[in-house]
């Protein structure tokens, strides 16, 4: 692709619109276009920085004060350092950069900052929406929308899945393949009552797959239950030598607490996981529907953190794509019920190419004019 690169626009509040800003960047090069990942914390002044991580171990604590801060969101451009934004939207500028797929809306107000500095470029402008209603991140800047496409992946309004990530070209297990193996984990944050289910996930008879963030929350309540940790000193917004963004490293947690991280360069490693478990067994976060698409992995939809993830549970149990933790516990958490919710995900047409290769090929028709 001659010309400036696409601009991909995300955010580390949360996994599920980091990860697929970088699924969409891999696969976007793999057509042989350039794109560019930019996460909104990366421009944060080192005390906003401070007082995020602070609020991100406070939530993880306590789900209750999460939500309430949930209703609570508002714009974070105080948190912003001026000079470092005034040097990315310059280069810019300096590029002619017009394209641009939005995956947090509090990018929005430097978008509007970066039309008024080039009048006379035409943005394009890819708004993506990682739940099945206006996310909070957008809903506080509605008014600088305009002129923005919307890209949804599935609305609760449509009672449909709109448009498909994918995440590898490898087609789902067969559930028949699958051992009795559950993934439980809380999202990128660890959030939700997810940790209050283990116990009688393991006297129903599975396997735990857990996803932990400190090697002393390792728990095992049998021998094939395994904990996966991703490296406390990882964030998404650093940048490897060579400049790069990584998917978050994983390892599982040994025995003795030690953990061997193994870095993902095509797509982000605990959904190698997940595509050999019968569930997820999860609040309805983006990435984890992301990952239930991809996998044929039904979801068993625990507590949603905010009302957007609330319509995604409601659009997962609608489609029968997934099954509330309440229903699934009434049938005595019978693998039949996920072995039909895996039969739905398997049987529906799915898109090899999905909106990143929709995204290429419309800026290939657009090269062609």
């Amino acid at each position: 692709m001659s010309g400036p690169p696409v601009t991909i626009l995300t955010s580390g509040i949360g996994l599920g619109v980091y990860i697929p800003a970088l699924l969409i960047q891999r696969q976007l090069a793999q057509r042989q276009l350039r794109a560019e990942v930019e996460v909104l914390e990366g421009y944060y002044t080192p005390d906003s920085l401070r007082r995020h991580l602070a609020h991100k171990e406070a939530m993880r604590a306590s789900f209750a004060l999460a939500q309430m801060a949930h209703r609570m969101a508002r714009g974070v451009q105080d948190c912003l350092d001026p000079e470092r934004i005034e040097a990315l939207l310059a280069g810019w500028a300096r590029e002619g950069r017009r394209h641009f797929i939005v995956w947090s809306g509090y990018w929005l107000p430097l978008l509007e900052a970066y039309r008024r500095r080039v009048p006379r470029q035409a943005l394009e402008l890819d708004l993506c929406r990682i739940d099945a209603e206006v996310s909070a991140s957008f809903k506080v800047h509605r008014e600088l929308e305009a002129g923005g496409r919307e890209v949804w992946l599935w609305n609760w309004e449509q009672r449909a899945l709109v448009n498909e990530i994918p995440v590898t070209p490898e087609p789902p297990l067969p559930f028949a393949a699958r051992k009795p193996r559950l993934v439980v984990h809380g999202g990128g944050w660890g959030l939700g009552t997810y940790r209050s289910t283990l116990p009688q996930l393991s006297r129903a008879g599975y396997a735990l797959d857990i996803v932990v963030h400190h090697p002393s929350e390792r728990v095992r309540y049998s021998d094939a239950d395994r904990c996966y940790l991703v490296d406390p000193a990882w964030q998404p917004w650093q940048r490897d030598a060579a400049g790069s963004l990584l998917f978050p490293p994983l390892g599982e947690v040994g025995d003795d607490g030690t953990v061997h991280y193994r870095p993902q360069q095509a797509f982000h490693g605990f959904h190698s996981v997940i595509r050999g478990a019968r569930a997820i067994v999860s609040k309805p976060g983006g990435c984890t529907l992301i990952d239930s698409l991809a996998a044929a992995t039904p979801v068993v939809l625990l507590d949603a953190y905010g009302y957007a993830e609330q319509s995604n549970g409601a659009i997962w149990e609608h489609l029968g794509l997934g099954v509330s933790w309440a229903a699934w516990e009434r049938s005595g958490f019978d693998a039949a019920v996920l072995e039909r919710l895996h039969a739905a995900l398997a049987a529906r047409t799915r898109s090899e190419a999905g909106y990143p290769g929709a995204y290429a090929a419309r800026l290939a028709k657009e090269a062609a004019r």
